[in-house]
């Protein structure tokens, strides 16, 4: 997907457009629009702007999104195109779903609609690819399907000269004045039909091995099947992957590669398109060398004689495994965004309601902690949006930092005072008190609030807190140490990815999983490292460092 997509905004009410256009912004989206509010607009738009991707109102005043989608079909078909629209019903969305539309996203809810237009963009493209290779592919079996035809011609040529000898030796018999003459002009002949034999059977050869080098050269994994099934040859790329041996080429060897829960859906697949004149996809996972299963999408394609008999099939086999965990990971992401933000607005919708129904008759006991409630649900929201925020912009490489020399024990001293007391926790800051860094206030103070804020929510029974300032040759470095029950090892080397979420005793705590990511990446911008080291049973100690002021 091309960094900055055009998006061409279909809408005739320009507060609607100006709105759409904010909301993408604020996701982190970065684009370049055109707005068009009338068909002429949006048929030349085609030409002038060249979209990546369509996002249309439903109903406009001399036009609609129906026909708008019929003509971006007639005229560029891959384009996506959304509608986004605040008036049609569930069941117009999903018929325009059903005839083609890409996606729909509500006037309401426009928090969705970054993710569906970069989704919609990450499906044109690899589609667009996809059919790249397709071409490539066919143009390839082409050329082997003419080398075939042009053998089979000369084949002909060499029947039909064969007759002529045979007729002139008839001839020789009768006409015995003429048999030098004639010798001569048959050893003539029979020499200019093998050189083109020869010819035609090197450029058969070369074709042959242009076939074999491109089946080299490709990134997949590639094979050819005869008509009855049988593998009979491997690209590299197999034996480098599989680490099996050139003996082991049979289709039980590629069987035997296949993950047992995929192996009898594929053995279908594979059976089914063998039996179709187009040939086909699936997926399954394939053992690699080093014992562990990816993701792979398998191709199977026939190759064909000019007159449509079929000669042999090829397959390709792509990872697509990273492709898959960024799908599901997105998607668990989506989930859990979602349960996270709907939980302190329904709160605060409550209190809302509550608040609206004594607004005639204020309780002095009830109103304080219904605001005070409110106030927490409202935090709670800024809070999640602001680590989306800082992921974005973590991801974009735009997390600004604005150091400057300062007294480290100092801020984090006050940093913790300010914290609201929660649980009756204690929290014991001690150290150098002469080290002065040089870094930013606010982010520092940001990691050490995270590391405390996860202490007492991970290690609710570990009341005391310490954190602790330490010089370590040019750096200096924080530790937040609890006593609580420990993370297991083989989990401390996933804690600071994006969207992990520490599980306890099979329940996964609040939270979007951003915020030791986020805690890393601001280390990152200071040149400081981060990290964990923890115990079952024990407790845990998150540290980072930050660069001591020469």
């Amino acid at each position: 997907m091309r960094p900055d997509p055009k998006i061409l905004i279909l809408e005739d009410n320009s507060d609607d457009a100006d709105l759409l256009c904010r909301e993408l912004k604020k996701s982190g989206l970065s684009f370049i629009s055109m707005i068009v509010q009338n068909r002429s607009e949006y048929e030349l738009a085609f030409e002038s702007f060249r979209p990546d991707i369509i996002l249309s109102d439903y109903s406009l005043p001399s036009f609609d999104a129906v026909t708008a989608f019929h003509i971006k079909q007639s005229l560029s078909p891959l384009i996506p195109f959304i509608i986004v629209s605040g008036i049609i019903g569930e069941e117009n969305a999903v018929a325009l779903i059903n005839s083609g539309v890409t996606d729909y996203a509500s006037k309401n809810n426009l928090f969705t609609l970054p993710a569906k237009i970069q989704r919609a963009l990450q499906d044109t493209e690899i589609r667009r690819e996809k059919s790249i290779a397709e071409e490539k592919l066919k143009i390839q079996a082409g050329e082997l399907v003419t080398a075939n035809h042009e053998l089979q011609l000369q084949n002909k040529e060499k029947e039909k000269y064969t007759q002529e000898l045979r007729r002139a030796n008839e001839l020789l018999t009768e006409q015995k004045e003429k048999v030098k003459s004639i010798n001569q002009e048959l050893s003539q002949l029979n020499t200019e039909l093998e050189d083109r034999v020869a010819a035609r059977t090197k450029a058969l050869a070369e074709s042959e091995t242009r076939f074999r080098n491109m089946m080299e050269t490709i990134p997949q994994i590639a094979w050819t099947n005869s008509i009855k099934g049988k593998v009979d040859y491997y690209n590299q790329r197999w034996y480098d992957y599989t680490g099996l041996s050139r003996t082991q080429t049979g289709l039980s060897n590629f069987t035997g590669a296949i993950h047992p829960d995929d192996l009898k859906e594929g053995l279908t697949q594979f059976s089914f398109l063998r039996k179709r004149i187009d040939g086909g996809e699936f997926q399954v996972r394939i053992r690699r060398t080093d014992t562990l299963y990816r993701w792979h999408l398998i191709r199977l394609m026939p190759i064909k004689t000019v007159d449509g008999r079929l000669q042999q099939w090829v397959g390709t086999a792509t990872d697509i495994h990273e492709l898959r965990i960024l799908q599901q990971n997105k998607d668990d992401f989506i989930s859990i965004a979602s349960h996270e933000l709907k939980t302190p607005i329904t709160t605060l919708k409550a209190s809302l309601q509550l608040l609206d129904r004594m607004k005639n008759n204020p309780s002095a006991l009830v109103l304080p902690n219904l605001i005070n409630q409110a106030n927490k649900s409202l935090e709670k929201v800024y809070m999640l949006i602001e680590d989306l925020l800082n992921t974005s912009k973590a991801n974009e490489d735009q997390l600004q930092i604005s150091p400057k020399k300062f007294n480290l024990l100092k801020i984090i001293k006050e940093c913790c005072d300010n914290l609201p007391e929660n649980g009756g926790f204690s929290i014991h800051v001690k150290g150098d008190e002469t080290l002065e860094v040089y870094a930013d206030i606010s982010r520092t103070e940001q990691i050490v609030i995270n590391f405390v804020n996860n202490a007492m929510k991970y290690a609710p029974e570990s009341k005391e807190i310490e954190v602790r300032v330490e010089r370590l040759l040019r750096m200096a470095k924080v530790s937040v140490i609890d006593k609580g029950p420990g993370i297991p090892v083989q989990n401390l080397r996933f804690l600071f990815d994006r969207y992990y979420r520490i599980n306890h005793g099979g329940s996964e705590y609040t939270g979007l999983g951003l915020g030791l990511y986020i805690c890393a990446e601001i280390v990152k911008k200071h040149d400081g490292t981060i990290g964990a080291d923890s115990e079952v049973g024990t407790g845990s100690t998150f540290w980072f460092t930050l660069p001591a002021s020469s």
